[in-house]
């Protein structure tokens, strides 16, 4: 469905200035760039919540530790 909404949009629409209204055009002639920049995008955000998950497991065992000295 996203790739649906992507290809169907060819320009989005208008953002005010101090100069008035601007029309902004914005084509995605290749959308393969895209599909692989999400692609890489959510590999990132998948690493970066498993070492968000590895500390905190690193911080529960050595916090149990250092209950028991």
């Amino acid at each position: 469905m996203i790739l649906h909404l992507l290809n169907s949009v060819r320009s989005i629409g208008i953002i005010g200035g101090a100069d008035g209204p601007t029309v902004v055009f914005v084509s995605w002639p290749n959308m393969d760039n895209v599909v692989q920049a999400l692609n890489i995008m959510g590999k990132g955000m998948l690493g970066i919540f498993v070492v968000i998950g590895i500390i905190a497991i690193i911080m529960t065992v050595l916090a149990k530790a250092g209950r028991k000295s």
